[in-house]
């Protein structure tokens, strides 16, 4: 159990990381709230399945929370890519103005 947890949130913090790169290379406040809500609904699937599998402590193979595992993972990877390409965007940008 205690390795369901500590997987848990390393998921959640990688995925935390990878919001925290996009929203800080965002400027418009305004799509930080759509940031925060995408964050939402890529997080809340796998905390409900992982405090559901503590909570009711199945016995055999939960096929649902290992699910909520890659989509979870694959929801990190995308918005780390994502986050990364806007944080080059913007670099690039500045580097243009500094230079005009």
């Amino acid at each position: 159990m205690s390795n369901l947890v500590t997987l848990t949130i390393v998921s959640e913090v990688f995925l935390l990381l990878s919001f925290i790169i996009i929203i800080l290379s965002t400027k418009n406040p305004k799509r930080n709230v759509l940031w925060v809500i995408l964050f939402i609904i890529g997080a809340a699937p796998l905390l409900y399945l992982a405090i559901d599998h503590v909570k009711n402590d199945y016995m055999d193979a939960n096929i649902g929370l290992g699910l909520a595992f890659m989509y979870t993972w694959l929801y990190s990877a995308v918005a780390f890519i994502i986050g990364i390409i806007l944080l080059v965007k913007k670099k690039r940008n500045n580097n243009i103005s500094k230079e005009l």
